[in-house]
């Protein structure tokens, strides 16, 4: 599927489903020794962080990075850094009322058209949920 994986000499892929257990990506090609800071990671994320407007969604996530592998002691391994940001706030039973319903500006009928399957709770991996990744 296209979409999912970005660049060639620095690839990064993310994974995940807004109403799933959490987004992530893994990133490949970070040269051994690269300082890699959970700090750094989580203050982009903070940025990003829905709930913080009145035009976002209301969920409260808090988006806490969290580095699964490639990262020793605060440097790159070599080796593949996965992230992952583990979801806290689904609420998928809001979304009962569109099982027949396309939302507008929404990617819902374009990804149904596509590849066939429709996640009403989200949008699932059409939601911008997982861009944090």
């Amino acid at each position: 599927m296209a979409g999912d994986v970005l660049g060639r000499v620095l690839r990064v892929v993310n994974f995940g489903e807004s109403h799933g257990p959490g987004v992530g990506c893994v990133v490949e090609g970070v040269p051994p020794h690269t300082p890699v800071l959970v700090e750094e990671i989580q203050a982009e994320l903070d940025r990003r962080r829905p709930g913080q407007s009145r035009i976002t969604t209301a969920r409260a996530e808090g988006d806490r990075v969290e580095i699964l592998s490639g990262v020793l002691k605060g440097k790159a391994t070599g080796t593949p850094i996965a992230l992952l940001i583990r979801n806290q706030d689904q609420r998928s039973g809001d979304y009962a009322n569109l099982a027949d319903l396309y939302r507008p500006s929404h990617a819902d009928f374009a990804w149904e058209a596509k590849y066939g399957i429709r996640d009403v709770a989200g949008g699932g991996r059409s939601s911008a949920r997982v861009t944090a990744g």
